[in-house]
């Protein structure tokens, strides 16, 4: 396996030719895990690269560059969902038709439709979260 192209590839931002050769030559050792959770990084898809990621570092505990990057990757904390759900890689809908859901004016990071269904909850068990609903 060509481990350098996929790299190159990614580092490049061609991330379907990357993919196509990684896919092509599933090793299961380290590299390839390392690999593979980078491009799944650039796709913002965090929880399967995070677990490639794991396995990278299980597989050659003693690897610095894969044991650093789970460090940068686990220290990004509240971002680490921050790219997703306010990220312009991919806008996010809340399963609303309306469109000011999505553009949350203030910083609750909650939309109509969640604070809709948060009042639906409360009102289930005997509360009300906004009366006026």
């Amino acid at each position: 396996m060509n481990y350098d192209l996929a790299q190159n590839l990614i580092d490049i931002n061609d991330f379907d030719s990357a993919e196509s050769i990684l896919k092509n030559n599933h090793c299961n050792d380290s590299t390839w895990h390392y690999l593979y959770s980078k491009l799944l990084l650039s796709k913002q898809w965090f929880d399967e690269a995070l677990n490639h990621l794991k396995i990278a570092c299980d597989l050659a505990p003693d690897n610095y560059i894969y044991n650093n990057e789970l460090l940068k990757f686990l220290g990004r904390g509240r971002r680490y969902s921050d790219d997703y759900y306010r990220g312009g890689y991919r806008h996010r809908n809340r399963g609303c038709s309306c469109c000011c859901c999505d553009d949350c004016c203030c910083d609750c990071n909650f939309s109509c439709c969640d604070l809709i269904c948060l009042d639906s909850c409360c009102e289930c068990m005997g509360g009300d979260l906004i009366d006026c609903i």
